[in-house]
């Protein structure tokens, strides 16, 4: 007899939900929650494909909401909106040519750009301590193989960002 794994059993009269509120932060640390947020602004604008200044102000009204410190989130969407479309040529120039940026995972390409945009707009933060956040970010939200393509495009952007 093959067990079926035990599911949780919400109280959705009494107003229970599988997913967390969006108002409440998903990690204690502020930084980490506004990266977090970042990410979540990046992938929201590229699903619905609007320039990402457009979404900006409703981020950052969550970041507030969410207890995320707003100066990193304020660096991150100042780096990257007006800048998208250099950040995409950057994170894609790493891609093989086969891998179309369209066919990317959106959460994928936002967690890149997001990484990219730190670090070059944030350059006293270390280069381990931005990799380290966003490979945590990554692994929250992707699959272990986009996880590993993440590693990897992330070194091929530190390179170029931040030569040694």
């Amino acid at each position: 007899m093959i067990e079926t794994p035990k599911q949780h059993d919400f109280d959705w009269e009494g107003g229970e939900d599988a997913f967390p509120d969006h108002t409440k932060s998903l990690v204690e640390d502020s930084r980490t929650e506004a990266r977090i947020v970042a990410v979540q602004w990046a992938a929201s604008s590229l699903l619905v494909g609007e320039p990402m200044a457009l979404e900006a102000e409703t981020f950052a009204a969550q970041a507030k909401r969410r207890k995320a410190d707003k100066k990193v989130f304020e660096v991150l969407a100042t780096e990257l909106a007006p800048h998208e479309a250099r950040y995409s040529a950057m994170v894609q120039a790493h891609f093989k040519d086969n891998w179309p940026w369209a066919r990317t995972n959106v959460v994928l390409r936002a967690v890149l750009l997001v990484a990219a945009a730190e670090l070059t707009a944030n350059p006293k933060l270390g280069t381990g301590a931005v990799l380290n956040e966003y490979m945590n970010i990554a692994k929250g939200f992707l699959p272990a193989e986009e996880v590993a393509f993440t590693r990897a495009t992330l070194e091929k952007l530190v390179a170029v960002i931040r030569p040694a």
